[in-house]
């Protein structure tokens, strides 16, 4: 269970408490509703408060029960996105409330803490993938086609042009055969891995049985949970292949030297971790007809179309990422 007074250090906890906006609410008070932009990342530090989604009928899907030290409104934050689901106080709950617009100014104003900071949404959002991944698959439906450019390549607009050059260093391209496996369920995770080409199936063993949980396409990182959790838990999930991918390896150790050294390609490169992951995680719910009344806004949303900012954002993402695919897929050794 998520708890981030065991996961954040001190200095960062006291400048959530010295920022936030602390607020006792009663049992039953909305704290978040679904199908809303939070304007707000919440810090439950004492009570009780469930998280619920709706489904494709407009029932109420209960997806989990949370107590001190967890955090929620930060997929709403990362992704600019409605809600996908209410989070209700259980309890008598005194809830700290921190400003999207002071987050936003963190990277800036303190470089160190942003970095932990983001850190720490990405542990929370690599907790909540595991544990969703748990249960996800009780859910069955066909879903719809998340819209392509809300999907276009996370990773890269976060990070800017040095930071993909300084990944660039730490890779080799690896190729994946057909119907071959990538990680094992439980077995250790020497390297993380972008997908240049192809498309990952994502399976987990429940109760002796796998389960399919997901897919990953081209500019999603693989095995990346594991710079976030405990290495001796090995991979989350088993990753396969029907159709072959092509990767760029990149050596964790490196990775990991190179965040340790420079705080603001931390924060960038956390952020654009956590905004995949917090994708991930919408798309299973979409995915299996949740979040019902998060989809039906974003549908009803008059204004569709991306302004000259957004669209000049998926632009340089894309050029970085089409550098970075010329560059390792001209050649390489296969590796199965």
């Amino acid at each position: 269970m998520f708890d981030y007074t065991v996961e954040a250090s001190q200095c960062l906890q006291s400048w959530l408490r010295e920022n936030g906006k602390r607020e006792v609410k009663s049992n039953g008070s909305k704290l978040i509703e679904e199908g809303l932009i939070s304007e707000h990342v919440l810090v439950l530090l004492k009570g009780q408060i469930a998280v619920n989604t709706t489904d494709q009928n407009g029932a109420s899907q209960r997806l989990a029960v949370l107590n001190q030290g967890a955090i929620v409104g930060e997929m709403s934050w990362l992704e600019q996105r409605p809600a996908v689901a209410d989070v209700i106080a259980e309890a008598d709950s005194e809830v700290l409330f921190l400003s999207v617009d002071l987050l936003d100014k963190l990277s800036n104003d303190e470089p160190e803490l942003a970095a932990e900071w983001q850190r720490l949404i990405a542990r929370k959002l690599a907790a909540q993938i595991k544990s969703q991944n748990a249960w996800i698959h009780r859910y069955e439906g066909p879903g719809e086609e998340i819209e392509p450019l809300r999907k276009v390549l996370v990773l890269f607009a976060v990070l800017d042009d040095l930071d993909v050059e300084q990944i660039a260093k730490m890779g080799s391209l690896r190729r994946i055969a057909p119907g071959n496996i990538l990680l094992k369920q439980g077995e250790e995770v020497p390297s993380i891995y972008l997908i240049l080409a192809g498309e990952a199936d994502i399976w987990v063993n429940i109760e002796g049985i796998n389960k399919k949980v997901g897919t990953s396409r081209r500019g999603e990182l693989l095995g990346e949970l594991t710079l976030l959790t405990s290495e001796s838990q090995g991979a989350s999930a088993t990753v396969s292949s029907t159709d072959g991918m092509e990767l760029l390896e990149i050596n964790k150790n490196d990775l990991q030297k190179a965040l340790r050294e420079t705080p603001a390609f931390a924060d960038r490169f956390f952020r654009s971790l956590s905004c995949m992951m917090s994708q991930r995680s919408r798309d299973q719910l979409l995915a299996r007809q949740l979040a019902a009344r998060s989809r039906s806004a974003e549908a009803d949303d008059d204004d569709d179309e991306l302004d000259l900012g957004q669209l000049g954002g998926i632009n340089r993402a894309g050029q970085r990422f089409h550098t970075l695919c010329q560059k390792f897929q001209s050649g390489g050794e296969t590796r199965l």
